[in-house]
């Protein structure tokens, strides 16, 4: 028998089976006991150390292929670079920085190759039509005076104009434009609605003539007009008598006609209009048509970013010219919807490459800022 001392010393003992220090086995365990980390740093036998080394710089695309390596893998990709291309100011894509040593004629600088083209550009007295996709699609009017274009914005274009039916059409007065922007063609990069992409074609280019007086013509019907001219003893022929004579052989006369119609003083109530005929074109060849300014600018009027108020002008047709038609096809047809510089349509002028445009060294300064602005609006 046990003692009641053999007991209390028993009692004193660990049980294995209630306090055994052996772990139990995860199999028979439903929740096994977690796992600690070990720290890697106090092992006995620790794993390498990475030692950082000195990366060599990206490669770009070009010396990355030189280098036989897959351009994909630097830093410097391909879509990086468009991205950067993406960045820079829309004049610094538009504008052409290189130098083209090329032989000038003429006044201007245009090259030997495009006065020989069109020789109205070595006279003082040219016009330029260009076709413009933006924002609204237009055709912009550019006449020569005083080293730059006077530009008016006509979204119909010259032709197709009738007394029957349209008689008069809008035209508002633009900024002024470089000359050396007269022979620019190409895409802008831009898309509009429907899919439209933006850009200028070339249309036309040929010598303009003025060929009113200044003083006679402003707010006055055809009758009043005829009166005074056969009052003052002087001829009633009409557009014909300030046709070029060979004693003004490189325009300065028409060039001072147009100045002095553009910035006359007008009078109180009267309109201020300019006559003309645009000549020596591809399509316009003899195409006679009058600005008119109304004497009250509409309140309407819209104004540029630099504050400048554009004018609205109408274009409407002197006496004895009841229509201007399309013909051949018509406005988007095979003859008037080609460039007279390279014989595309609009369409592939807009879808093809974009155009560059070269600033001659004295346009550097008057039109530094002048692409940014109107670009967009004309």
């Amino acid at each position: 028998m046990w003692t009641l001392h053999q007991l209390s010393q028993r009692r004193g003992e660990k049980s294995p089976l209630v306090l055994s220090s052996s772990p139990r086995s995860e199999a028979s365990s439903p929740h096994p006991p977690k796992r600690r980390k070990t720290d890697q740093t106090s092992s006995p036998n620790p794993i390498l150390k990475w030692e950082e080394t000195p990366r060599p710089p990206p490669l770009s695309s070009t010396s990355a292929i030189e280098a036989g390596n897959d351009i994909t893998s630097t830093e410097t990709s391909t879509d990086d670079l468009v991205k950067d291309q993406l960045k820079k100011p829309v004049f610094e894509k538009f504008f052409d920085s290189s130098d083209k040593d090329e032989e000038k004629l003429g006044p201007w600088g245009f090259s030997k190759e495009e006065v020989t083209r069109w020789p109205a550009l070595k006279k003082r007295n040219f016009w330029c039509i260009q076709r413009h996709s933006a924002t609204a699609m237009h055709y912009d009017l550019r006449m020569q005076l005083d080293s730059a274009t006077v530009s008016w914005a006509i979204p119909k274009g010259l032709l197709g104009i009738s007394r029957s039916g349209e008689a008069n059409r809008l035209a508002v007065e633009t900024s002024l434009h470089p000359i050396s922007y007269t022979t620019y063609e190409g895409s802008d990069g831009r898309t509009f609605s429907l899919g439209r992409n933006g850009g200028t074609l070339l249309w036309d280019i040929g010598e303009y003539i003025i060929t009113h007086p200044t003083a006679e013509q402003d707010s006055d019907t055809d009758d009043e007009a005829t009166y005074r001219r056969k009052k003052r003893g002087r001829p009633v022929g009409g557009e014909e008598e300030e046709e070029a004579s060979p004693d003004d052989p490189d325009g300065r006369h028409q060039e001072d006609q147009f100045r002095q119609a553009l910035h006359r003083n007008v009078g109180y109530g009267k309109s201020r209009s300019i006559h003309f005929i645009l000549k020596g074109g591809e399509k316009m060849t003899n195409h006679h048509y009058i600005l008119i300014l109304a004497a009250a600018q509409s309140k309407a009027s819209t104004f540029d970013s630099t504050g400048r108020m554009k004018k609205t002008w109408f274009v409407s047709m002197p006496r004895g010219v009841d229509s201007r038609p399309w013909d051949k096809g018509g406005e988007d047809g095979d003859f008037y919807n080609r460039s007279v510089k390279s014989g595309r349509t609009l369409k592939e002028v807009c879808e093809g490459h974009r155009g560059g445009l070269v600033l001659w060294g004295d346009e550097k300064e008057r039109f530094g800022k002048w692409f940014g602005r109107d670009q967009e609006t004309e």
